[in-house]
């Protein structure tokens, strides 16, 4: 095994915590309105440190073994949720609220890992590409009916986009991305929030006072904080009643209108760096698991990052997603340490296990 100090894990570290020490400062700031808040969001941290370390150190080729359990696991939480529309997006245990979809991205990588772990250099089989989009489809579906439309989306493309790197034909991928888009479209007016959010994307200023008002103000905070921001504080978009759920969806224009677009900037670098080195992980490791792995957990978080920036920027439907490793939530920052420690775990990894 390699040291646990190397350039991947260097760079993961850096990032990752850069990022979540970032989003502590910002919840200075949102604690003049949520008083809480950064107490909570240290405990989350000091957590996902300590989860980060337990996974740099386990060996990630066992979590192979556990990969149909997890699924199963996970879909039984999801049915459970669906069942029960009453409890909303989280499983309570306790005092503890654990929300599924957030670990979603990692099961669903560990699956596909194990499924094409045997099978990545035979022939291409039509029945084993079809049985893995349909076991990340039926994740994607019953997160989309919490409702949950953006952890869906994480989790579908990341599922889908690691099942075309690693070998799905072209007529396939497309064949599936168009029957993916159209059952999207045929969804859709089943339930009366999607589609006033579609609506509402579509034409945002005839929606300025509902459906559009959080992308709209989002918009707003960034024109205000021009190149260096109004400074650090003295934001008013972090106020619930100028901007809702400022704190985790919509945490972003709070950092544009109070740090800038230089920070705004730098933070999608941020992210860049970390997809990056997680790609780069994934092409040096040695075992088609440890390859298949590293991907799918890279390409999770990406898409976190991607699609809540993109809503941000009005370039999506609104939906709610947090900012990686900035965003409040704990169960999202959990998820996405244990991702960036199972990552350190293969770059550490020499042979193939």
């Amino acid at each position: 095994m390699k040291k646990l100090i190397n350039p991947y894990s260097i760079s993961l570290l850096f990032v990752s915590l850069s990022l979540s020490l970032f989003g502590i400062l910002v919840s200075g700031s949102l604690s003049i309105v949520y008083p809480n808040l950064i107490v909570k969001q240290v405990i989350s941290f000091i957590l996902g440190i300590l989860l980060l370390l337990f996974f740099a150190f386990f060996n990630h080729s066992k979590l192979a073994s556990l990969s149909k359990i997890g699924y199963i696991f996970l879909f039984s939480l999801l049915l459970y949720l669906l069942v029960n529309r009453s409890v909303s997006r989280f499983v309570h245990f306790g005092h503890f609220s654990f929300q599924p979809s957030q670990f979603a991205y990692i099961v669903v990588s560990l699956l596909i890992a194990r499924i094409f772990r045997d099978k990545i250099n035979e022939e291409y089989i039509p029945k084993v590409y079809a049985l893995a989009f349909a076991l990340v489809g039926i994740i994607a579906i019953l997160i989309a009916f919490e409702p949950d439309m953006g952890s869906a989306a994480q989790v579908f493309l990341t599922g889908f986009t690691l099942l075309g790197i690693i070998g799905m034909p072209l007529i396939e991928f497309v064949g599936f991305g168009v029957l993916s888009f159209l059952g999207v479209i045929l969804m859709i007016p089943l339930n009366s929030e999607w589609h006033r959010r579609v609506v509402a994307f579509l034409n945002p200023y005839a929606h300025a006072s509902d459906e559009a008002l959080q992308t709209l103000q989002s918009l707003r905070a960034f024109a205000r904080g021009g190149i260096t921001g109004v400074g650090f504080m003295k934001g008013i978009f972090k106020y619930p009643s100028v901007l809702p759920v400022s704190i985790s969806d919509f945490i972003l224009p709070v950092i544009g209108e109070e740090f800038g677009a230089v920070f705004v900037i730098l933070l999608m670098l941020a992210y860049l760096l970390l997809i990056y080195t997680g790609f780069k992980i994934a092409n040096d490791a040695r075992s088609t698991f440890s390859r298949i792995l590293a991907l799918g957990l890279t390409l999770g978080i990406a898409y976190f990052a991607i699609i809540n920036i993109a809503v941000n920027l009005g370039l999506m439907p609104t939906t709610g997603v947090p900012l990686p490793f900035v965003s409040f939530g704990g169960n999202n920052m959990l998820a996405n340490f244990i991702s960036i420690g199972i990552l350190i775990n293969i770059s550490r990894t020499e042979e193939n296990l």
